[in-house]
């Protein structure tokens, strides 16, 4: 990410300030840009230092895992092993054929004391050999495995030093990383962090662009005025960012501490849309389901966010229905069909209709760009992105997510491509992600804030048809 702020110097001036996200070639340092909040790549500073040392212990724990004693050690453990288990095999196979001679004398042996005495002598002996011999092998496999465990147990030592040494720089690290706010006061990100009960920060934490700048700023007698992060360059595969296109501040590293950066600031507060205001049209209504119109900006139940939602108003017009329950959501910023169930047996019979795939749905959606392909499916597993909530990204060991599209029509002059999505799956931003990234049609959304561009006509996402319960209900 890089960043630009601009500033009011004393004199009234105003300048522009330029930052980028940790390091270029490993070095915090660039001419044109803010030095860093604090410089802990010097070359023999405490830092680096400590960081060499405990590079050194990595590879006295690899060399140890690879040393020719470690190996030997191995080997002679799976010899030990094959032996036992050989040499079991055999014993017992011999054992097994006397034990079946026996059996064959007992039978023919017509009362023979002495020899029936005899055949009981030489059973209980192999019982008892069987053991002896099962007990010496298991000796020599212990001793082999005694001599792994001994070099486990100085890797161990080892890796728990490394740890150690680890946890105690970075808590350094954190101590050291001081801010200022707008009130003049100094604060270190790890108190920071401890303050806002959020844990140990996050490994970069205070490297972004964002509080380099304000930091710079504040720790020069800089008005801030306006600021922006955006990103350069190619977009990583899990999450996406485009080249040139800004981005808000990262939650899990950078909320907390701008937030005690900008105390003392005066800021724009963002406008908030009333919802209050949206309308919400039912479309369909019979004696189970009611099925209405969602506008965008309007949460689907009761959030965080806001009062105002979709459940809340249907409970308030029906309050003498024996529920109002939505059986499935859509996006905050997706308008379009959305079903509730009126009573306890329909919402359970749909949120197994729902589970089993046995709704269809059907999504319009206009596209940055041209999708070349008339129709396909995209097959992309998504996860939470714990430090940009409530982004969604990419992820081989997210959960599934598959969507059938098709082309309706090509807009060659504005460059956008209007489409159908068939979700056969529902996670959270689910088409949002499959039209955005680059694996899927790398075409945004138009008006995606989180993963294109926002507009101020907002998402063009609209839930237009839904097959449930033996009905086919659509807006379009």
């Amino acid at each position: 990410m890089m960043g630009v702020l601009v500033v009011r110097l004393p004199n009234g001036e105003e300048r522009n300030l330029f930052a980028f996200s940790g390091q270029i070639a490993g070095n915090s340092n660039h001419k044109g840009f803010v030095p860093p909040i604090f410089d802990y790549l010097q070359p023999n500073g405490i830092f680096k230092t400590e960081e060499s040392n405990i590079s050194a212990i990595n590879h006295q724990i690899e060399a140890l895992r690879k040393s020719p004693s470690m190996q030997e050690a191995l080997s002679n453990l799976n010899s030990a092993r094959l032996s036992m288990e050989s040499s079991l095999a055999e014993t017992k196979a011999l054992f097994d054929a006397h034990k079946a001679e026996r059996h064959r004398l007992r039978e023919s042996a017509n009362g023979d004391a002495s020899l029936l005495q005899q055949l009981q002598a030489e059973s209980q002996f192999e019982k008892a050999e069987l053991k002896r011999i099962k007990s010496r092998l298991q000796t020599a496999v212990d001793e082999a495995k005694a001599k792994i465990d001994q070099l486990e147990a100085q890797i161990k030592h080892l890796d728990i030093s490394r740890k150690s040494r680890s946890a105690i720089l970075q808590r350094w690290l954190f101590m050291n990383f001081r801010l200022r706010n707008a009130n003049g006061y100094s604060r270190s990100v790890g108190d920071i962090f401890s303050d806002a009960k959020r844990g140990l920060p996050p490994s970069g934490t205070g490297e972004c662009a964002a509080p380099k700048l304000l930091h710079y700023a504040l720790s020069n007698n800089l008005t801030p005025l306006y600021i922006g992060e955006f990103w350069w360059g190619a977009s990583p595969m899990d999450i996406i960012r485009r080249d040139g296109d800004f981005y808000g501040a990262c939650q899990a590293k950078c909320a907390p501490i701008l937030s005690w950066m900008l105390q003392g600031l005066e800021v724009d507060t963002p406008q908030v849309f009333a919802s209050h205001d949206m309308p919400m049209p039912i479309v369909y209504e019979d004696d189970d389901i009611i099925v209405v119109d969602k506008p965008s900006g309007l949460l689907s139940v009761p959030g965080m966010a806001s009062d105002d939602n979709a459940q809340s108003r249907l409970q308030a017009k029906y309050p003498n229905a024996e529920c109002i329950l939505a059986v499935h959501r859509l996006d905050l910023a997706t308008s379009g069909l959305l079903v509730f169930a009126k009573n306890i047996p329909t919402y359970k019979r749909l949120q197994v209709a729902f589970a089993s795939r046995e709704v269809h749905k059907r999504y319009v959606a206009t596209l940055e760009g041209i999708v070349t392909s008339d129709r396909g499916t995209i097959n992309l597993s998504l996860e939470p992105d714990y430090e940009n909530r409530p982004r969604q990204r990419v992820s081989a060991s997210g959960s599934r997510a598959i969507t059938n599209y098709e082309v309706v029509e090509r807009d060659y002059k504005a460059n956008q491509t209007r489409v159908n999505f068939y979700p056969l799956t529902g996670r959270t931003h689910q088409l949002r992600l499959h039209a955005a990234h680059p694996q899927g049609l790398g075409c945004p959304i138009v008006g995606d804030e989180l993963y294109g561009t926002a507009k101020k006509e907002g998402l063009q996402l609209r839930a237009v048809e839904i097959l449930i319960d033996g009905k086919n209900i659509r807006i379009d």
